[in-house]
């Protein structure tokens, strides 16, 4: 499946290929569900990529643009997004995320309606709908949780990346360890190794797309 480089992408970097695959997982119980993982090339040739488990192209293509950005810096997603602590909390939670309606949720937010504000990080989608709301809920003194919807190592990092400093990761089933250490190497800190199937994507040269 092949997506076209992209000007609806938010981060501040210039993408001048992606592709977009489709891959069988193996981890746990997300075990033969389909995702979609994204390649991006910026103009100096850095790779960023992304995944979406709900097959949205727009989310897999706007992470990779950000794991490029945060490669190309030479920074961990997690730093450049402000956070300073190297592990985030793990909590066990099972109660549904709010509904991804910003003016909803501000208003909410606002009115003291919440104890804990749940997101689904995956259904919000762009990086910066996400770090509106961890700013907004830290500037009201609301705790904010983000949910890793399937439990996939992946979406755990990616959680954890976007989380803040006073953010908590929601784990469905029982959270393997009570906190997540935040990777340290230039990216998003996903670990894609954990999935075979990535490794076997022929991912495509840029002048194949034209």
């Amino acid at each position: 499946m092949r997506a076209k480089s992209g000007a609806d992408l938010a981060a501040p970097v210039t993408v001048v290929h992606t592709h977009v695959h489709s891959i069988r997982l193996v981890d746990g119980k997300c075990a033969g569900a389909e995702a979609l993982v994204a390649r991006v090339l910026l103009q100096d040739d850095t790779a960023g990529f992304g995944f979406s488990m709900d097959l949205d192209a727009t989310v897999a293509r706007d992470m990779a643009a950000w794991d490029g950005h945060a490669k190309a810096a030479g920074k961990p997603l997690w730093r450049m997004l402000g956070g300073t602590r190297a592990e985030v909390p793990v909590m066990l939670d099972g109660e549904p995320a709010l509904a991804p309606d910003w003016e909803a949720l501000h208003r909410g937010m606002v009115a003291r309606r919440y104890q804990l504000v749940r997101i689904d990080p995956f259904a919000w989608g762009a990086l910066e709908k996400v770090q509106t709301i961890v700013a907004a809920a830290a500037k009201l003194g609301t705790p904010v949780a983000l949910l890793a919807p399937n439990g996939h190592p992946w979406e755990i990092a990616w959680s954890a990346a976007l989380a803040g400093d006073g953010g908590t990761v929601i784990v469905r089933g029982e959270p393997s360890s009570p906190s997540y250490p935040l990777a340290a190497d230039p990216g998003s800190g996903v670990d894609w190794t954990l999935e075979p199937a990535f490794g076997a994507i022929r991912w495509q040269a840029p002048d194949a797309a034209m």
